[in-house]
């Protein structure tokens, strides 16, 4: 009886670790699937985007043989090299060439590697190639994918994706590659791999194992995936167990293939002992329950890891850094320091981005603290995005080099799949026993220097005992917001002028809140607007400044100057169905119509909850306000949700605009999304212009407002109607 039942069990566990394992299988494969459609999809974005980018199209229109233009270089080549090479920053480590090919088979441009080639080195026939009659095909804006095939420049086995771009009489291709090796899985433990096959042949194109080359290699154990009759299944291929799921060929796509993730399957072998002799099923009986008593052993010693380990980073949770920082505190009377790290953002990436990659970005969050941490320290994940570092014997000194450290390691781009990051991080230090003398304490102290790192925009802040800003703070503060929005003295606005870069003249304002507290004196806008966000108290706000907005710009209006105002907004404005209809009372109720008001709003604004920010921009935009992206650049927006925003205003920010004139990079940046913004009819305003050498090199980028402190600072509106009155009889508005 005993035997049998221990047969039972065995039989009963493997079939459950099978399970597991096909279930383990079929999640990877579901995610590479994914990752695999979503290179597909923002492929598709990028190349249509890119062919309505003028650059293309002006080359087309300009005067001359395109031999000639190209002999000649001059701008308008640059430009067409420029938005190839821009294609690199778009698609990190992926790109190797990218082109712009006339429907001739004449190469008009070529950059391979970020360098634009010689005039010299274009070919002529690029015609023979596999991509070109099919792409030549296709209607305008679709994109085609050719089949895998060795580049002749960078000779990496890619595929391409090329789309037609038609403007003066001219028809050409805008084509760029896509290296096969940057599709290959990261080499994972226990044995798993992942798999691109060729579904005709069998090659395999892309392995975790090796590295791609034209020939491939034939693998014989998929031909029940090959020539079966599924296109998603779960089976056992000789010595492995493997997920797979076809990618078949479309109109628009010529690779037909098979995604296979495979791990070692569980073998049999040993099984069948069960049912032969006595002596058999008494060593298998032991054997049983000697592998019980171990896994009783782990079962244990996971229910205590699970318990004071994260299940996701596995570094300690807070349950066991309190325990280390007790023991810290309290043994030889030396100093602990405690550390607490904040990732800023880091909801938008789960939001925007997927859990996921969220939880990849973690991830790799957590390798380059814990590589940045010195010995003897422990790391440990203490909230979503929180991350804590206990010091035992360290002085304030020694934890700021810390913390400095681990900020610092957080500072180069993340590459999660195809999309790159950048992560902004605080930290707030606490030192027992000056700061507390027990772990819950010296914990609470360093959230309150972490709070106060934030509000005051520093990386690093320690405690002060004197200047706790916790949630005491924050209520105080909100309390006399509240009371602040019952009088008409403390709320008020400063206006930036916004001007045009070719003619020099105003074209509008920006409206910026202030907030002169009584006792406190002015405090700043990031000190109050996030905590003002997370509260309904964001509703209130936002309608006075709109009613400030909306009083000044009737009254400029009523004395002959129509200045449109625009006014940030909050996510919490756009995820309420009543705001367009608000809005329009507010206007209505100044006699101000509605093309004065212009709204702003951030990528990872609109991304945070994408169809009801949109419901409601549409309304505002049907009911003829402008709407403006702020801040282009720092958020999360796809290209896709980009061309879907009801807009007329890309607002660049000013991290990019101040660094272009002494950096390629923010310069490339800038031009580019100059470029697609107008290709997609949008205006563009940079932001912080504080030199002339920056507005100069806007002008010839054919940038169309600038704002910043090299025109003028933010005003009042009795400094601002001076300042309009000395430079309106201008052509050009000076510095100031």
């Amino acid at each position: 009886m005993l035997i049998s039942s221990v047969a039972a069990s065995v039989r009963t566990a493997r079939r459950e670790r099978i399970a597991a394992q096909d279930h383990a299988l079929d999640v990877t494969l579901g995610r590479q699937a994914e990752s695999l459609e979503h290179y597909f999809e923002r492929a598709r974005a990028i190349d249509a985007v890119l062919a309505a980018s003028p650059a293309f199209s002006d080359f087309y229109r300009a005067p001359g043989t395109n031999q000639a233009k190209i002999e000649a270089g001059g701008p308008l080549l640059r430009r067409v090299n420029q938005s190839l090479g821009y294609l690199e920053t778009l698609f990190p480590g992926r790109i190797g060439e990218a082109c712009f090919i006339d429907s001739s088979g004449a190469e008009i441009a070529r950059v391979v590697n970020g360098v634009p080639a010689a005039p010299a080195d274009l070919s002529q026939e690029e015609d023979d190639n596999a991509f070109f009659a099919p792409t030549l095909a296709l209607p305008p804006g679709q994109v085609y994918q050719a089949k895998e095939y060795e580049s002749p420049d960078t000779h990496n086995v890619v595929i391409s994706n090329s789309t037609v771009v038609t403007a003066g009489g001219h028809t050409g291709i805008v084509h760029y590659e896509i290296a096969l090796d940057s599709f290959r899985m990261t080499a994972t433990t226990g044995g798993l791999s992942a798999s691109i096959v060729d579904a005709g042949t069998g090659r395999v194109l892309v392995d975790t194992r090796t590295v791609t080359t034209l020939a491939g290699r034939t693998d014989q154990t998929l031909a029940p995936v090959l020539h079966g009759t599924r296109d998603h299944g779960i089976t056992t291929l000789g010595a492995r167990r493997a997920a797979y799921q076809r990618v078949a060929a479309t109109g628009g796509n010529a690779n037909d293939w098979y995604l296979v993730v495979s791990a070692p399957a569980y073998g049999r072998g040993w099984t069948r002992g069960l049912s032969v002799g006595s002596i058999a099923l008494l060593l298998g009986a032991l054997l049983t329950l000697l592998l019980s008593t171990v896994s009783g052993w782990r079962y244990l010693a996971s229910v205590r890891r699970s318990a004071t380990y994260d299940a996701l980073t596995g570094l300690p949770n807070r349950s066991l850094l309190t325990e280390r920082l007790g023991a810290a505190l309290h043994g030889d009377g030396r100093s602990a320091a405690l550390l607490i790290v904040d990732l800023r953002g880091f909801k938008d990436v789960n939001d925007l981005l997927g859990h996921r990659l969220g939880d990849l970005l973690l991830t790799q969050v957590t390798q380059r603290l814990s590589a940045a941490v010195p010995a003897g320290a422990t790391i440990a994940r203490i909230g979503a995005d929180d991350f804590a570092v206990l010091l035992p014997g360290a002085a304030p000194a020694a934890a700021r080099a810390v913390a400095g450290d681990l900020l610092q390691s957080l500072v180069p781009a993340f590459r999660i799949g195809e999309v790159s990051l950048k992560v902004e991080a605080h930290a707030g230090i606490a030192v027992g026993p000056d700061h507390g003398t027990d772990p819950c304490t010296l914990l609470r102290h360093a959230e309150a220097a972490l709070q106060l790192a934030v509000e005051k925009v520093t990386e690093v802040h320690e405690y002060e005992p004197g200047h706790d800003r916790g949630a005491t703070h924050r209520l105080e503060l909100l309390a006399d917001l509240s009371r602040a929005l019952e009088t008409d003295d403390q709320i008020s606005l400063h206006y930036q002028p916004k001007i045009d870069l070719g003619s020099g003249r105003l074209v509008g304002v920006e409206a910026l809140i202030r907030w002169d507290h009584p006792v406190r004196g002015r405090i700043a806008p990031d000190a109050f607007i996030p905590v003002t966000e997370s509260t309904s108290l964001i509703h209130p706000l936002t309608t006075r400044v709109l009613e400030i907005a909306l009083r000044q710009a009737a009254a400029w209006q009523r004395e002959g100057a129509d200045i449109p105002v625009a006014v940030n907004l909050s996510t919490r404005c756009l995820l309420d169905a009543g705001f367009a209809g608000h809005v329009f009372d507010l206007l209505r109720h100044h006699g101000l119509p509605a093309s004065l008001l212009k709204l702003e709003v951030t990528e990872s604004l609109v991304m945070a909850d994408p169809e009801r920010c949109l419901s409601v921009l549409h309304a505002l935009h049907d009911g003829g306000i402008r709407l403006s992206i702020d801040d282009f650049g720092t958020g999360y927006c796809s290209m896709s949700y980009l061309q879907r925003l009801p807009v007329g205003e890309l607002k660049i920010d000013k991290s990019f605009v101040q660094g272009m004139t002494g950096s390629h990079g923010d310069a490339v940046l800038v031009r580019t999304a100059v470029s697609l913004a107008h290709s997609l009819g949008l205006e563009v305003v940079a932001e912080g212009v504080e030199d002339e050498a920056t507005a100069a090199a806007l002008r010839e980028i054919n940038c169309d407002t600038a704002q910043g402190y090299y025109y003028a600072r933010p005003m009042p509106a009795g400094d601002f109607d001076r300042w309009h009155a000395d430079v309106t009889r201008a052509v050009t508005i000076p510095a100031t």
